[in-house]
């Protein structure tokens, strides 16, 4: 059987393109708001099972893992502003 994510298409129309030229906070949010749509697309139509199954062992990373350590970062990234 093949797992749902092996058939996901991603599209670049389903994703805000990062401003080309723009001041240092613009281009911040604007690589991380397209980081974000990336991240939820490989995420859509996974059910909570998969999003919790480790990706490769012996890691314990999953795509829920990932999830939560971007919100993180981004966190302590915005901190400094």
């Amino acid at each position: 059987m093949r797992e749902p994510w092996h058939d996901a298409q991603m599209s670049d129309q389903q994703r805000t393109e990062p401003p080309r030229t723009a001041d240092e906070r613009a281009s911040l949010t604007g690589f991380l708001q397209y980081q974000r749509e990336t991240l939820a697309m490989k995420c859509a139509g996974l059910t909570a099972e998969h999003l919790r199954e480790r990706a490769v062992p012996p890691s314990d990373l999953s795509l829920l893992g990932l999830v939560r350590h971007m919100a993180e970062v981004e966190r302590s990234w915005f901190q400094w502003w």
